[in-house]
């Protein structure tokens, strides 16, 4: 299993419409290493109210997630 962090910058803190994709970070091999990007991802962007960010995870091999288009839709 391979996660990935994913998400962005949203139209508002309603976060169901993504305006500005970041890059997905991964493929990490584990939850822990993935928790420790999306920390830094969410430290960097603290201030920024409609910026969030989601691990995800993938069973197969292939390009990685794309952000959820509404955050709470996020696999993890």
């Amino acid at each position: 299993m391979s996660y990935y962090v994913s998400g962005g910058r949203y139209a508002d803190t309603s976060f169901r419409v993504l305006l500005d994709p970041a890059p997905t970070l991964g493929p990490f091999a584990t939850y822990e290493e993935a928790l420790e990007a999306w920390r830094e991802r969410a430290r960097a962007t603290i201030d920024y109210a409609s910026v969030r960010y989601q691990i995800v995870w993938r069973d197969d091999a292939g390009a990685p997630p794309a952000p959820a288009a509404h955050a709470s839709d996020a696999v993890a």
